[in-house]
């Protein structure tokens, strides 16, 4: 026959196990229910993002020339003009370099003296004059090198345009009177200016 002290420790084993048998269904219970709480979200898809750009043109695009001249005689002098733009979205700094070929031999590059400047004062975005701000001055060279600031790893030193800006610059070729070389004679020699440009914006 089971004594009272066994009977109450059945008791107190069956009373365990339910209380661990509910502690199980409540647990599991409230997993289920918090996977079936209301939930919601919104998305902003309207972070868009565009470059600028950085783009120079000129007036005169091949063939027609900024400067040149034909039956040229020593003491002679031939003036031309450019107009510089930025057409890009972005502020731009550039640089002016030179190249000159030497088909016939005879070397007419280097007796020519090229100049650059800024329009005349008084006169607006003209050249007539030939009296603004000296940029450049001095001969061509057949290896492409810089004339107005330098073009290599960045054009610094040059000119700066803001978006949508634009200048005249006034060129002048000489063949200069001392010039008595009889192989210049009939010579000939064609001259390439490039214009290379960069953002100023974070630049130093």
């Amino acid at each position: 026959m089971e004594s009272t002290h066994q009977t109450h420790r059945r008791r107190r084993r069956g009373l365990l196990a339910l209380l661990m048998a509910g502690t199980a269904l409540i647990s599991a219970t409230g997993a289920t229910m918090s996977l079936a709480l209301f939930t919601d979200s919104v998305a902003n898809g309207a972070n868009a993002f565009t470059t600028g750009t950085i783009h120079i043109s000129i007036d005169k695009v091949a063939p027609t020339a900024i400067i040149t001249a034909t039956a040229m005689m020593p003491g002679d002098t031939v003036n031309g003009q450019v107009v510089v733009t930025n057409t890009g979205t972005a502020s731009l700094r550039y640089a002016i370099s030179g190249a000159a070929t030497n088909a016939d031999a005879k070397g007419l590059a280097s007796a020519i003296t090229i100049t650059i400047r800024q329009p005349d004062v008084v006169g607006g975005n003209v050249c007539t004059a030939f009296t603004g701000v000296q940029l450049f001055t001095g001969v061509v060279p057949y290896a492409e090198g810089p004339l107005v600031g330098t073009y290599t790893a960045h054009p610094n030193g040059g000119r700066t345009l803001a978006s949508a800006a634009f200048e005249t610059l006034c060129f002048r070729a000489t063949l200069p009177s001392t010039v008595t070389d009889p192989n210049l004679e009939g010579a000939t020699t064609t001259m390439t200016f490039k214009f290379y440009a960069e953002q100023t914006a974070n630049n130093p």
